[in-house]
């Protein structure tokens, strides 16, 4: 019975120290490998990396597109070029199209940046994530301060691009998997949104603009040439894919430095023809906005016809809010201010009738407001005077285009 009851203390004791032992690894996650950074790639997954032409291992790239709130993972094929693998939705993100700036700003980021082995984080407290390297060269030559920003899961975003977790697992797994296939680093590039000419022409207005046409340069050279560009810094602006120069300084300007001939020539033909779909998409959006201008004025002057049409009648003695909101307001309505002349009228009917049958009269004309008044003190030049010309007729010869120069997609945008 002893030595029964020494066993059972002896299994007792066992489990308890391997219960404080969980208990105590349980406040250092790195001390628990739970599985999560070593998923192997869904079977489906793997199947559309051979559709693509592509292997677990080759190279990965990453496009983040922020109002779409979509991440592209795109996987080097056999001829070198990149294919789209797969579009994630993103789940969160804080704050709105624009940069990150500063730390607190609660903004996600928006640039070039790059990912290293040392930036992914297996023991992430939102399940798996990677750091997207802010602030990067470019970010920092304006000062721009914040951390930990990344892209991570469960879905809650302060600064980061979230996701869910299933689907951080997957992106996880192929920069895992290009790691162990000899890439160095992988590249990801958060752009505010698809940068189309119709939807630059969108934020043409936007203190952005300049700092977005810099970015659509690098976007650019990726639709091109399906391959992540080459992303140095220099006067403070992204210059991409540069042959023939040295070192790069972000803050200094720029050395001298070509473009692969085939590639500018590509360059130059889809900006002409960027250029004229952006223009069209102003014209298109400047007549929006004339339309909607031009309807709130006819609305303002509709709510300033109103007032005057009410003061018109107020002048005269009438009630335009009605009998019972007349009543409730204490202003005696038409009816009751008539109702005591209508006996003697009735007293003179038969006096009146025998007039006229005796001689007939000329009808004297009824007498009309503001009969007789100038033409200072009619409706219309009341109206004229409450409202300050909301309408500015072009002088003659005159156009509304101004001397500023027209905003345009430069291939090379001047520094932000």
């Amino acid at each position: 019975m002893k030595k029964h009851h020494s066993h059972w203390v002896r299994n007792i004791a066992l489990v308890t120290t391997l219960m404080g032992s969980l208990a105590l690894s349980a406040c250092n996650p790195e001390l628990i490998e739970d599985g999560k950074a070593s998923q192997p790639l869904p079977i489906k997954l793997k199947h559309q990396i051979q559709k693509i032409g592509s292997t677990p291992g080759a190279p990965l790239y990453i496009r983040i597109f922020k109002e779409e709130a979509v991440l592209e993972a795109w996987k080097q094929t056999k001829d070198g070029t990149y294919s789209l693998l797969k579009s994630y939705p993103i789940c969160a993100y804080s704050g709105k199209i624009g940069p990150k700036k500063k730390e607190g700003d609660r903004q996600a980021p928006e640039g070039f940046y790059t990912i290293t082995p040392g930036q992914m984080n297996p023991h992430s407290s939102y399940y798996l994530s990677f750091n997207i390297g802010y602030p990067n060269k470019f970010d920092r030559s304006y000062g721009r301060t914040g951390k930990h920003l990344m892209v991570h899961g469960s879905c809650s975003s302060r600064g980061c691009y979230a996701m869910e977790d299933d689907q951080i697992a997957e992106i996880y797994a192929l920069g895992r998997e290009s790691f162990e296939g000899g890439q160095r680093s992988f590249a990801v590039h958060a752009f505010p949104f698809r940068m189309t000419p119709e939807n630059m022409a969108r934020v043409r207005n936007n203190d952005n603009f300049a700092f977005w046409q810099n970015l659509k340069n690098g976007y650019d050279h990726f639709q091109i040439t399906h391959v992540p560009p080459k992303v140095e810094v220099c006067n403070r602006t992204y210059v991409f894919d540069p042959q023939g120069a040295g070192h790069f300084n972000a803050s200094a300007p720029c050395p001298d430095y070509t473009l692969n001939p085939t590639l500018l020539a590509s360059l130059q033909k889809l900006r002409a023809q960027e250029n004229v779909r952006f223009s069209q998409a102003v014209l298109k959006l400047e007549a929006a906005d004339q339309k909607a201008e031009a309807k709130a004025n006819d609305e303002m002057v509709e709510a300033q016809l109103e007032v005057l049409q009410r003061k018109e009648r107020i002048a005269e003695g009438k009630n335009p809010d009605g009998f019972l909101a007349g009543l409730l307001k204490g202003n005696p309505s038409p009816a009751t201010q008539t109702s005591q002349p209508a006996a003697p009228q009735a007293q003179a009917a038969p006096q009146a009738q025998a007039t006229q049958t005796q001689a007939p009269q000329t009808p004297a004309p009824k007498a009309q407001p503001n009969a007789g008044a100038p033409a200072s003190n009619s409706f219309f030049s009341k109206l004229g005077s409450a409202i300050s010309k909301p309408f500015k007729p072009l002088a003659e010869g005159s156009s509304e285009s101004t001397n500023e120069e027209a905003v345009t997609l430069k291939t090379l945008p001047q520094a932000r």
